[in-house]
């Protein structure tokens, strides 16, 4: 397969490497079995060529692969690694700091964007993918910044329905403006 990228690792590719290290040991809980699941990375497939990379090294300096916990926090990644070796903080930190410039989705280059409260690092194909919502076979914009005023068409994500509003100036947080943008019918 051709990469365009060598952030972005599949379920299996990376459950292949964690077998290829002969798993990684769980911190919390010394006595449970060897981790080989993708599912204990709770980051985006674009960050898991990043992760890989990083224990390679941290390997490499002599770490013993234990393993806490490794997560999406504020838009960048968050890894938590007992028993560094000598200087593996520094390459933590580096592949911390990496995230917020990688998409976390396809791990190509990337910014920061906040949408519906949460902070993500997207590329521009994958920001628009979150900009959008899908509701009865039409899709509509997120319009994130405008007001809801009375006509308005908006989201209500509590009950996912798109509804028309009917007062002077709607504040909801369960509520985004939306645009129409096109028929799947």
């Amino acid at each position: 397969m051709m990469r365009k990228n060598d952030n972005y690792r599949t379920d299996a590719e990376f459950e292949d490497f964690l077998v290829s290290i002969g798993g990684v040991v769980n911190g919390r809980r010394t006595n449970e079995p060897l981790i080989f699941e993708r599912k204990r990375f709770t980051v985006g497939n674009g960050w898991l060529g990043i992760v890989q990379r990083l224990f390679e090294t941290l390997i490499a300096l002599g770490w013993n692969k234990k393993f806490i916990l490794v997560k999406e926090k504020f838009g960048g990644m968050s890894i938590f690694l007992d028993d560094l070796p000598e200087n593996g903080l520094h390459f933590v930190i580096e592949a911390d700091k990496e995230t917020f410039s990688v998409c976390e989705v396809c791990g190509e280059s990337a910014e920061q964007h906040k949408i519906n409260n949460w902070v993500y690092t997207l590329c521009d194909t994958h920001r628009d993918e979150k900009l959008y919502v899908e509701v009865d076979g039409k899709t509509y914009l997120k319009k994130l910044k405008d007001p809801i005023l009375k006509g308005d068409i908006y989201f209500n994500a509590l009950d996912n329905e798109i509804l028309t509003c009917d007062v002077d100036k709607l504040f909801d947080p369960w509520s985004l403006k939306v645009v129409e943008v096109k028929n799947n019918d």
